[in-house]
């Protein structure tokens, strides 16, 4: 059987290495000081599993945030939605590279995700969550 990955489209993945080592990095990630210096205008977030706030990207633009999970030094997992839209999970991982550290930022509705994981499902390919999405991406 053959998956059926139509639905990545609707995801967003973006990449850059930054010439810095993983623990200058994950200072970019680990509070909202660090994350309002590249992701959004202004973040009212503190960075840890369960914990809900708000991002104030260019302009009026909100997004709703609660952090999905947290592996530190390696992974930010985040459900962000506009105040009265369909949430999305964004994925923000860190890997060493022999040039620094690689950031990556994958963002997907979460319907394409349903979508996506009963498609999985019905197929009988094993794995879930944001690690599966990081790695079909």
């Amino acid at each position: 059987m053959e998956l059926d990955l139509g639905n990545l489209e609707q995801a967003v993945r973006r990449t850059i290495v930054l010439g810095v080592d993983r623990r200058e990095a994950w200072r970019k990630l680990a509070d909202a000081d660090g994350l309002s210096s590249w992701l959004a205008e202004e973040v009212d977030l503190e960075v840890r599993a369960g914990a809900r706030g708000t991002i104030r990207l260019a302009g009026d633009d909100i997004r709703l945030v609660e952090v999905e999970e947290v592996e530190s030094m390696r992974r930010l997992s985040l459900l962000w939605r506009e105040p009265d839209g369909e949430p999305s999970l964004v994925e923000i991982t860190l890997e060493d590279t022999e040039h620094g550290t690689q950031l990556t930022v994958i963002e997907m509705p979460t319907f394409a995700l349903r979508v996506l994981a009963a498609s999985i499902e019905s197929q009988g390919h094993a794995g879930r969550g944001p690690r599966m999405l990081a790695a079909l991406v």
